[in-house]
């Protein structure tokens, strides 16, 4: 239900933005586009995730294991192969794979894998501050010309459900902490926390620090060319300039949270409108979003199963894994 709910919400987003476009004249502007240069910009997306896969080593090795690299790298990659079947699955399978071939508690690769996440995170939010503030007027006329998003996240914050759920919460936490607080199940959170607190000083005393922030910042230049280049491929993109393409490189970032398949959707919503703004006409933005998403998709999913597929022939010391584990 949960896979068929996100993917039916995508698939509904994309026919509102479709529905009245002239198919015909949609292809015309397709076939038109340089499709070599969508082809060239493939290669920054593989580049990406792999130095992604090598920032997560960083994370793992702190805590004294190590995999072959190859495991990470490939697991890295199918990751999001996995997403989208499921969306967000694709992190669990990353850390489970993982903790099943090369022997790593499951708890750690979770552990390490949600510091490598958030660093993600932190990345990408300062990309879209960065973006507001050299282009504040960009922002303003999205915020202007999409005005049910400004009423959606009002709503939110404004409704009574929000704060019933907050009390719901911070009572259940309340009573975590004083009257179950001897329950297996309580003493069993606890005690992972416990772990990950201990893990969380192992990692913040790693000495490969300047490497973590060289890797973040390749992965997301990476990432922005994977996107930016694909300007060049269609003539009323290829002058909008870095800065637009930052622009909207930024939104993607948006977009791509939604929890659906692959961004199937959102990611259009926000390139398409973000391309409006910028100048460009409804039927050329529909187009330059179909055409990139479904070929950087494909890309996505060929490269993932390659992940997914390789993982079992990955070559493992098992016994260099159990000395790790003994130590």
């Amino acid at each position: 239900m949960k896979i068929l709910f996100s993917l039916s919400l995508g698939l509904l987003i994309i026919w509102a933005m479709y529905r009245n476009t002239d198919v015909r004249e949609l292809w015309r502007i397709i076939k038109s586009a340089n499709i070599g240069v969508i082809a060239s910009s493939l290669i920054f997306g593989l580049i990406g995730n792999y130095i992604r896969g090598l920032r997560w080593e960083l994370f793992v090795n702190s805590l004294g294991y190590h995999p072959p690299r190859a495991s990470l790298v490939y697991s890295t990659l199918g990751n999001y192969a996995v997403n989208f079947v499921l969306p967000r699955a694709g992190d669990i399978w990353r850390c489970g794979v993982v903790s099943r071939y090369d022997k790593i508690p499951f708890a750690k690769t979770l552990e390490t894998f949600l510091v490598d996440k958030m660093l993600d995170i932190i990345a990408g939010l300062i990309i879209i501050f960065v973006s507001i503030v050299l282009y504040i007027d960009f922002f303003a006329s999205y915020l202007h010309d999409n005005a049910e998003l400004t009423d959606s996240l009002t709503g939110f914050f404004s409704s009574v459900w929000m704060y019933v759920g907050l009390a719901v919460l911070l009572v259940a936490i309340l009573l975590m902490c004083t009257v179950f607080r001897k329950t297996t199940f309580v003493e069993k959170i606890y005690k992972f926390f416990g772990t990950l607190k201990y893990d969380m000083m192992l990692i913040s005393k790693m000495k490969e620090k300047k490497r973590i922030i060289i890797y973040t910042i390749l992965v997301w230049f990476c990432f922005y060319l994977y996107f930016y280049i694909c300007f060049f491929a269609f003539d009323f993109t290829k002058d909008l300039g870095p800065l637009a393409g930052l622009i909207v490189f930024a939104m993607t970032n948006i977009g791509i949270s939604v929890p659906v398949q692959g961004g199937i959707g959102p990611w259009h919503f926000v390139v398409i409108s973000s391309l409006l703004i910028l100048g460009v006409t409804e039927k050329e933005a529909l187009a330059f979003a179909g055409a990139v998403f479904i070929i950087q998709s494909v890309w996505q999913i060929l490269y993932g199963l390659f992940g997914v597929l390789a993982m079992p022939y990955v070559k493992r010391e098992n016994s260099s894994n159990l000395n790790q584990e003994i130590k």
